[in-house]
């Protein structure tokens, strides 16, 4: 009994202790998960407060000053700004109607210049934004496919927003004309049910035996099929485009690759060389303006010859000699070029201008290709089409590239590395091009446009050719003095100080006048020459081939570079 005794006396201590521990444990967890829960409490109300303080930051209306190309427009946002800056394009676009690639710039106030925008916490109300369209690849002479404009990510726009602007907006183009440039990568469109069908066995027995099918019963219909996708790019495909054609159509059907073929397409490189010819002229007999341009009967006696004199796009242009809108006539498109210089001498119509200007392309193009009006007669029929809004919409038109922002933008980021090649180069055009550069040595805090000057100047003496057979450079000479100087120029720009004047010369023709810069002066030039189908001077060559190639990025594939532009471009990309 004395024992049990004892044993029952140890159990209850260890219980008796045991309870304790327990307890002092419980008591200790229900502590901290008290101090947990207030810990957490304070932190979510200071979250709270905070968010609350942001949102009501950013449903205040912020007002910015945004610069488009050329125009100068107003946006409101009424409930804040977007999150991202992707959201924040994508209401611009919607709010400017833009169907291009942009990207944006915000002007920094402490050092008075813009910058890339990479957060929408660095805009504040009233800044400057800055649209810059995204330009094409220097490398090669394609655009990627436009995208829409896209609402669905983007909730209530109108609510966000207000914009107020009286100039005009951009336009969707008329369905005759062609839409984008010609692709980096060919797609391959869907040819018939049964050659479908015949492709997918015939690749199936490639990938499995490495048997090509060498006899495809449905040649024609693929030929067809990717001449007439080849013609909405372009009319004339070279032998570049076709290779590229052929060589995507392999890489989609490798049952379709030639053996003993050198690159394993080059029948098919030549079956669409035949193809896109016979499917010109079919639709010539339909009376397509550019391939009946063309046509023997068409042409002057002394040019009668399927090779000689040939009018085809040369400078890359997509829209080069378009049809006519659906429904119109040469009759009503006179009516509506009537009325569109009545329109351009009253205000505030540039909508109104910019769809006439659109509606009248495929009349205007037939006389600057078809007919190669004078530049004097253009300008008494087509006021508008000298101003500088409109030659960028022109250049639009025909390239589906708009001109200054890409021109801009381009020479702007490639500036720096201009400098430090023409500051390292030698010899004597080393030396003419350090008497111009002195104007930035002595001005560290030049402005932007003045550097654009400077560089542009520089690059022609780089390129070894004369800038005095782009720029002819005036002092204390009145304006009246200077075009009667310049009336046996093809093409200048002259430039005068005191007082200040720039403008553009065409075949001794005053077209533009009241320029604010040598530098938008060459970048309207060069919008000039595809509004008005000229030849690039044969003194500039190289220079316009840079204006061209790198800076608006457009037909690297054909003509064949020149080996001074390929050097350049080497110099600028390492």
């Amino acid at each position: 009994m004395a024992t049990l005794q004892t044993l029952k006396t140890f159990i209850n201590h260890r219980l008796a202790v045991a309870v304790e521990e327990i307890s002092g444990l419980l008591e200790t967890t229900i502590t901290n998960y008290e101090e947990e829960i207030s810990r957490q409490r304070k932190l979510l109300e200071d979250e709270r407060s905070e968010f609350l303080i942001n949102k009501a930051d950013m449903q205040q209306a912020m007002r910015f000053r945004v610069i488009i190309d050329h125009d100068i427009k107003k946006i409101t946002f009424q409930n804040g700004l977007p999150s991202s800056v992707e959201d924040f394009i994508k209401v611009l676009k919607q709010a400017f109607s833009i169907t291009t690639e942009i990207g944006l710039q915000y002007k920094d106030a402490d050092f008075d210049d813009f910058f890339t925008l990479t957060s929408t916490r660095d805009l504040k109300d009233k800044d400057t934004l800055k649209v810059v369209h995204v330009p094409p690849g220097i490398i090669i002479t394609t655009a990627p496919q436009e995208r829409k404009p896209e609402t669905s990510d983007v909730s209530s726009v109108d609510d966000m927003l207000s914009v107020d602007s009286q100039d005009a907006l951009l336009l969707s183009p008329p369905a005759t004309d062609r839409q984008n440039l010609w692709p980096a990568v060919f797609p391959i469109p869907t040819f018939s049910y049964n050659t479908e069908m015949a492709l997918r066995q015939g690749n199936e027995k490639f990938l499995k035996d490495g048997i090509p099918l060498t006899t495809p019963r449905d040649k024609s219909d693929i030929l067809e099929r990717l001449a007439e996708a080849m013609f909405s790019y372009t009319a004339y495909p070279n032998d570049h485009q076709r290779t590229a054609v052929a060589q995507a159509l392999i890489e989609k059907h490798p049952c379709l690759r030639e053996p003993g073929s050198y690159n394993g397409c080059y029948g098919w490189q030549q079956s669409l060389k035949y193809k896109c010819a016979n499917y010109r002229s079919k639709l010539k007999a339909h009376g397509n303006p550019e391939l009946l341009i063309n046509s023997l009967k068409h042409k002057q006696e002394g040019d009668r010859k399927p090779n000689k004199n040939l009018k085809k796009p040369r400078k890359s242009e997509v829209n080069y000699l378009p049809p006519h809108p659906a429904g119109e006539t040469d009759d009503s498109l006179e009516n509506l070029r009537l009325g569109l210089i009545a329109a351009s001498k009253t205000k505030d119509n540039g909508p109104m201008i910019n769809d006439m200007m659109w509606r009248t392309y495929s009349f205007r193009r037939r006389e600057v290709v078809c007919q190669a009006l004078q530049v004097s007669d253009l300008k008494e029929r087509w006021p508008v089409l000298f101003d500088p809004v409109q030659i960028n919409e022109e250049f639009r038109r025909c390239t589906t590239i708009p001109l200054e922002s890409t021109f801009i933008s381009q020479l702007d980021s490639y500036t720096p590395k201009f400098l430090k090649l023409f500051n390292s180069k030698g010899g004597a055009a080393g030396l003419r091009m350090r008497n111009v550069l002195i104007d930035l040595i002595k001005d560290p805090h030049a402005s932007v446009v003045k550097k654009r000057d400077v560089t542009l100047r520089c690059l022609i003496e780089y390129l070894g050719e004369t800038v005095q057979e782009l720029v002819s450079d005036y002092f204390r000479t009145d304006e009246d003095k200077v075009h009667q100087d310049l009336q046996t120029q093809s093409m200048r720009i002259y430039v005068c100080q005191q007082p200040d004047a720039v403008g553009i010369i065409i075949n001794g023709t005053p077209v533009l006048t009241g320029l604010d810069s040598m530098s938008r002066a060459c970048c309207l030039l060069l919008g000039l020459t595809y509004a008005l189908n000229l030849d690039y001077p044969p003194k500039l060559a190289k220079t316009f081939e840079v204006f061209q190639r790198l800076f608006v990025g457009l037909d690297m594939m054909q003509p064949k570079p020149t080996s001074k532009y390929i050097s350049l471009k080497n110099k600028l990309l390492t």
